[in-house]
């Protein structure tokens, strides 16, 4: 199907592209965001936080919904008023240039390979609790089958998604269901059971965090509560997908999709930090985070519901298979739409390297990002926590970037009502301060790391054209446009300016963190609060000049923007009824 998109002159171009097929229902949909979502976080995550913040856990979980309700507000009035698979890469670029796009490509393509490689370590740490023992060593460490198992998951999930995208797609879908289910009944049962400790109950094991407004921060950004929440994009990763025939639109069904993943993980978060908060007595004398049993398991054997232990330990293999699913399925689809852009190989979307047997599967994606995954699990020792901070990090500088884009191309979109167009604008920059801010707190440790993958990204996508073009063997391999040159530039060339004004940023946000935050849960002393306000300032003033810099790109370069379903039906309504007289 042709790709209708239009130009700032009014005209209208088509680019053929078999993903623009409006065919997603919405129950898929919500099996891509809470799919997405609902992954190893909430099996995983409750432990720091009660150990960073005790009885105050549960507001930890709240604050990181709340932040993100704001951050997906943004993502999905941009996915809604140009809807577009691949948008995360595509509306960035048409919005800020080749520069600002190649680095949240690089951000976005290494956050989804790490996610099938996180997953998949925590589905070998779910298979350890099965009595396969030999996978798991002291603490969280994989033995040498265990290393072989997580590579091995992560081939499978990466093959899973060489079938038919529709039969993927509906097995995500069945599958979120039960992700859903389990945790909903673990939480029914154990309030249903009441809350006091069985006998016995030993003391030792987890401690209570001291709680108060710093150790809430510190829990929300080092505590895996924002990573749980990451994956609700899933939708909009297939925005050009959205069905839409029946009584909702297509705008209806993203923002139902995305809003209503989000509240009701946070709903379900926080019951279950609350479950945990209450239970973990009971469990103290022969549960900690070593452990490859979820502390929800230990709960139900130790309160004799062995059969729901057993669903417990199944549902943490399930559960991380799906998110990885999901992440590995929607990856394929942002790599290609860079590789149209020629900002990558361009061999990476054509048909001719992404048919097998007939069907439309980008198994060339799928074996560089298999390649990626397999890099980042052993350059991180196959940690999952140091495997999730980096995703953590990479995730939330992708996130800031459509804000710049919704506020950038705001006379480029369909007309909205002034109310709503300056809500849109104090959203964006609200989400891309915050953003700042979370990843100032999570530290200097994750944050570097993060940082440092992120600068391996772009210093690949940037010089692999330039490697070419110097040495023709490789150019014969690797077609991408060579952009880095644009930086010569800097004075003259907008696209330049808005790239230097978020590496600037992002710079800035490691010395602030350096002097001001080197170790997470630090928020009580007064150089946290002076260098925080310095990283909000910085972040709030690159927010403006990556404004300022992409609407003098948009000047001169016209955005090709898709056009909405209501558009494309008023167009052919026009064109059918004929020249009136």
């Amino acid at each position: 199907m042709a790709l209708q998109v239009r130009s700032t002159s009014g005209q209208s171009k088509e680019y053929l592209s078999s993903d623009e097929r409006r065919r997603l229902s919405l129950f898929q949909l919500f099996g891509l965001a809470a799919g997405g979502t609902i992954g190893s976080g909430w099996l995983l995550g409750a432990d720091d936080a009660y150990r960073k913040a005790g009885s105050y856990a549960p507001w930890a979980w709240l604050i990181g919904g709340l932040v993100m309700l704001i951050v997906a507000g943004v993502m999905v009035e941009l996915g809604t008023a140009a809807p577009k698979t691949g948008g995360l890469i595509f509306l960035p670029l048409q919005s800020s240039g080749p520069l600002v796009a190649i680095v949240a490509a690089a951000g976005l393509w290494i956050f989804y390979a790490i996610n099938a490689a996180s997953e998949s370590v925590a589905m070998t740490k779910g298979l350890a609790s099965i009595h396969l023992t030999f996978l798991m060593g002291a603490g969280t460490a994989l033995t040498a089958w265990g290393w072989v198992c997580s590579l091995a998951l992560m081939a499978v999930i990466s093959a899973t998604n060489l079938l038919v995208p529709r039969l993927v797609r509906i097995g995500n879908s069945w599958l979120t269901v039960v992700k859903v289910v389990v945790p909903l009944l673990t939480i029914a049962l154990f309030v249903a059971s009441g809350f006091d400790h069985p006998q016995g109950g030993g003391a030792g094991g987890g401690t209570a965090g001291a709680g108060g407004y710093g150790a809430v921060l510190a829990a929300v950004v080092d505590s895996g509560v924002i990573y749980a929440y990451v994956g609700f994009q899933g939708p909009l990763d297939f925005a050009g997908n959205v069905r839409t025939e029946g009584r909702l639109t297509e705008h209806a069904r993203l923002r139902w999709a995305v809003y209503g993943t989000i509240v009701g993980t946070t709903v379900l978060y926080i019951l279950l930090q609350v479950v945990f908060s209450s239970r973990q007595g009971q469990v103290q004398a022969q549960w900690s985070p070593g452990n490859p049993d979820s502390p929800y398991t230990q709960f139900a054997f130790a309160s004799s519901m062995a059969w729901l232990g057993w669903c417990l330990r199944i549902n943490s293999v399930l559960s991380p298979m799906g998110a990885g699913l999901v992440f590995t399925h929607a990856l394929t689809r942002e790599v290609a739409t860079l590789s149209r852009a020629h900002l990558t190989h361009r061999g990476l979307q054509t048909m001719r390297t992404t048919t097998l047997r007939g069907r439309d599967v980008y198994w060339l994606v799928l074996a560089v990002d298999f390649v990626v995954g397999v890099v980042a699990l052993l350059a991180m020792g196959g940690r999952w926590h140091t495997l999730v901070a980096a995703d953590g990090v990479l995730t939330l500088v992708v996130y800031a970037v459509p804000g710049v884009a919704l506020v950038s191309l705001r006379d480029k979109l369909p007309p909205v009502s002034p109310s709503r167009n300056r809500a849109r604008r104090h959203a964006a920059w609200i989400s891309f301060v915050l953003i700042a801010l979370i990843l100032y707190g999570a530290g200097w440790t994750d944050l570097w790391h993060g940082m440092a993958v992120l600068a391996v990204g772009c210093v690949l996508l940037l010089g692999f054209p330039v490697l070419a073009r110097q040495f023709p063997t490789l150019g014969r391999f690797y077609d991408a446009r060579e952009h880095v040159t644009r930086f010569r530039r800097l004075g003259s060339d907008p696209a330049a300016q808005a790239a230097a004004c978020l590496l600037g940023m992002l710079a800035l946000l490691l010395v602030c963190t350096l002097f001001g935050n080197p170790e997470p849960g630090a928020p009580h002393r007064l150089a946290f609060y002076l260098w925080g306000g310095g990283v909000g300032a910085t972040a709030l003033a690159a927010f403006c000049g990556m404004v300022w810099a992409s609407r003098r790109h948009i000047g001169r370069v016209e955005p090709l923007l898709p056009l909405p379903t209501s558009q494309l039906r008023e167009r052919d309504r026009g064109r059918s009824q004929g020249p009136q007289r």
